[in-house]
């Protein structure tokens, strides 16, 4: 039965990350059509609504429409002319990739209970700085602590 919405509760950014890249062309463009088959989503617009709100975050950008010579397409307003294909920026595919060495997670893993208070002031600091990992940082916490998860 396809998919009916897509909140972060239910799939994490990252996730979504990878199907983008996943189903993208040798460029790295992916439409938001083959993301929602993929997902099996009820709707374009489900996959759409979560491609706009990341790429408000940074994390995917929009191709901008060319015509028949190359040259950059404008509505007569001034904004650029949008495809629905979409691709990872640099910073979105670190997040999509990104992973933590052996040595961090021995690390980590030696944190104790009595310093866990300390762990999450210094990992809440870092997510109020602002920016593309700090605002999918903040959208992480919230997937993991979901109803049903941990």
């Amino acid at each position: 039965m396809p998919v009916e919405r897509l909140t972060i509760d239910e799939f994490s950014d990252r996730e979504f990350l990878l199907v983008v890249e996943d189903v993208a062309d040798g460029q790295g463009w992916a439409l938001s059509a083959d993301i929602a088959e993929r997902l099996d989503l009820a709707h374009k617009a489900i996959a759409s609504s979560r491609l706009v709100w990341l790429r408000k975050w940074g994390a995917v950008e929009r191709e901008h429409e060319r015509d028949e010579h190359g040259v950059l397409r404008y509505y007569v307003d001034g904004r650029p002319r949008l495809t629905q294909r979409w691709r990872l920026t640099e910073v979105g595919a670190q997040l999509a990739h990104g992973q933590i060495k052996a040595r961090q997670q021995a690390v980590l893993d030696k944190i104790g209970d009595d310093q866990m208070l300390e762990v999450t002031r210094w990992l809440s600091a870092r997510t109020r700085a602002g920016g593309t990992t700090a605002k999918l940082a903040q959208r992480e916490w919230r997937y993991g602590h979901a109803a049903g998860r941990g």
